[in-house]
This record gives structure tokens, sequence and C-alpha cells, in this order.
């Protein structure tokens, strides 16, 4: 009997494990990063940029490179990289990073996880 009960009590562990693994609760600054992101695009988008942005920029993408796989979700739903290669291309021409960053959003991902899906046909 008491071996029943470890092995249920190990089995609600690891759902509990497996269910906390995909609530992916992140800190507030992760949170705050996002949300900034998706804002700061979203004047990208509409010209209202302003070159007193690039702070918010900076840390927010620093913040969000901390965790890849939230950072290429945001960058698969809104054009992340892209919003950003436009904001510099605006306001900040000669700044050095833009040819690098131009090259990775030229390059559009197929799925989060960078995965090209499909096209396996013959190669000549």
């Amino acid at each position: 009997m008491n071996t029943v009960i470890l092995w249920v009590g190990l089995a609600l562990f690891v759902a509990l494990l497996t269910f906390l693994n995909q609530k992916q609760v992140y800190s507030s600054r992760v949170k705050k990063a996002y949300r900034e992101l998706r804002d700061l695009a979203g004047k990208v988008r509409a010209d209202q940029s302003e070159p007193a942005d690039l702070e918010g920029w900076e840390t927010s993408l620093a913040e969000m490179e901390k965790h890849p796989n939230e950072f290429n979700k945001l960058d698969n739903e809104i054009g992340l990289r892209r919003a950003f290669v436009q904001y510099l291309e605006r306001h900040y021409p000669q700044d050095t990073r833009l040819p690098d960053l131009q090259e990775a959003a030229a390059y559009q991902k197929d799925s989060v996880w960078g995965i090209k899906m499909g096209d396996y046909g013959p190669k000549k």
C-alpha cells in the first residue's frame, strides 16, 4: 500500500512540474519588456517613434534575449527584429549594428524554434 501511495505521489509531483513548466511563469521584468517591445513596435509601424525610445528598445531587447524562446515568439508575432531595424534606419542610420540587424531581420523563421518547414524538394 505504501508503494502505491509513493507512485501516486510521484505521478502527481511530475504532473505539477509539467503544469508549472507549461505555465511559464516569468518575472515582472520579462512581462514589462514584452509589453514595452509590443508598444515600441506599434509606434514604429504608426510612424510615431522618437529618437528617445532607443533606451527602451535596448533595455527591453536585452531582457528578452535572456529568454530566447519568448524572444522568438514575439519576433514571430509582431516582426520585432524588422521593427527595430526600421526604428534604427529612421532615427540612427549611422548605427554600427544596423547591417547585422538588417541581415538578421531579412531571415524570417518559419517556426518559433527556427526550423525551416517545407520546401524539401530535390536540390539542384
